[in-house]
């Protein structure tokens, strides 16, 4: 785009022909900013199990509304574990195969499922007696 910028500026192209493509090359630089990763040394732990938790989670929250992207509008499970993974530095893009998973053993064994919300309900009466 910048090249054809160049080109149109060269050859004297009516300015609102040039406005438009100059104003896509922005859109595209705001796009390219806002998809980049962030520079974040923030990752999630190693342990087992951490990884299906987190999801499950997130999963959860997702599921309640909790995220929404800027202009209130209901943000995708997709775009959510896509934002969160950059953050991470995590990929969470097998974030279905991962829930689909639980879920076959959570017929199994409920108990495994609801285990991170236990001890998340636990850590909060922790943090509430302090």
């Amino acid at each position: 785009m910048e090249i054809l910028s160049y080109a149109l500026h060269k050859k004297q192209y009516p300015e609102d022909t040039i406005g438009i493509v100059d104003k896509k090359i922005k859109l595209l630089r705001m796009v390219e900013q806002d998809t980049s990763p962030p520079n974040s040394n923030i990752q999630l732990s190693e342990k087992k199990g951490i990884k299906v938790n987190f999801i499950r989670v997130i999963n959860t929250l997702c599921e309640l509304s909790f995220f929404t992207d800027r202009k209130g509008n209901a943000s995708t499970k997709k775009e959510i574990f896509k934002t969160l993974g950059n953050v991470l530095n995590q990929d969470f893009t097998t974030y279905q195969i991962d829930l689909t998973a639980t879920k076959a053993a959570a017929k199994a064994d409920q108990k495994n499922t609801l285990l991170i919300f236990e001890q998340m309900y636990a850590k909060q009466l922790e943090i509430n007696a302090k």
